[in-house]
């Protein structure tokens, strides 16, 4: 097995490859019609490989997934030392721009992938609730009670929405993002967003402080 160096691919760089094909494929294929005979012909594998390091079809689709996933909270990860203010501009900045720059991908793998089996759905839900924890913690939420976490995930679905609608309706990045700001700080003030925070969490009056994720 060797790559387009012609140097031999280890066994991790090799199920590397066939997972980023995997991403790729899906911005065209719908997930029930990625057939695995046509992954593995487009890698140069065997079907009997390409099923030695994926035993199943989810198991593959779950490692793409995955991997898609882990990218997008890679690039929302935020220094350590950055204020809080330009902590959670960051994380929003670095979300909105990633979706309209990889809209196919995001849309196909990300978005509809979360339909298609719970396993995926879990893939993409643990994605979501670490992004909404890392946007408490940039304002000053470092121990969200249930309703604070709830409406930061349904502000971050919003803000989703707002990115994919924004970039077909012709507005400028710069507006979406500020938008997503405005949209934070007014579900952060609200009575039951403040009042479900634990003792000496406040979103509001605790946002300038520095804080980074652990």
């Amino acid at each position: 097995m060797t790559g387009t160096s012609g140097r031999r691919l280890s066994r991790h760089e090799r199920r590397d490859q066939l997972v980023v094909l995997g991403v790729r494929l899906l911005e065209t294929v719908p997930f029930h019609a990625l057939s695995m005979d046509d992954v593995a012909e487009r890698a140069g594998v065997s079907r009997s490989l390409l099923f030695h390091y994926f035993p199943t079809k989810l198991t593959y689709l779950t490692a793409v997934v995955h991997a898609a996933a882990e990218h997008v909270l890679s690039l929302t990860q935020v220094p350590e030392g950055t204020s809080a203010e330009d902590g959670t501009r960051a994380i929003i900045t670095a979300l909105v721009r990633y979706i309209q720059r990889r809209r196919d991908n995001y849309v196909a793998v990300l978005r509809s992938g979360r339909s298609v089996d719970p396993m995926l759905e879990q893939v993409v839900d643990g994605m979501h609730r670490t992004i909404s924890l890392r946007i408490l913690h940039s304002i000053g939420v470092t121990r969200p009670g249930p309703m604070a976490l709830v409406l930061t995930r349904a502000w971050l679905a919003g803000v989703e929405e707002l990115a994919l609608l924004g970039e077909e309706s012709g507005l400028p990045q710069e507006t979406v993002i500020e938008s997503a700001i405005t949209t934070l700080h007014a579900v952060a003030a609200l009575p039951d967003f403040v009042s479900e925070v634990f003792p000496g969490d406040d979103p509001v009056h605790r946002s300038s402080s520095t804080h980074s994720e652990k």
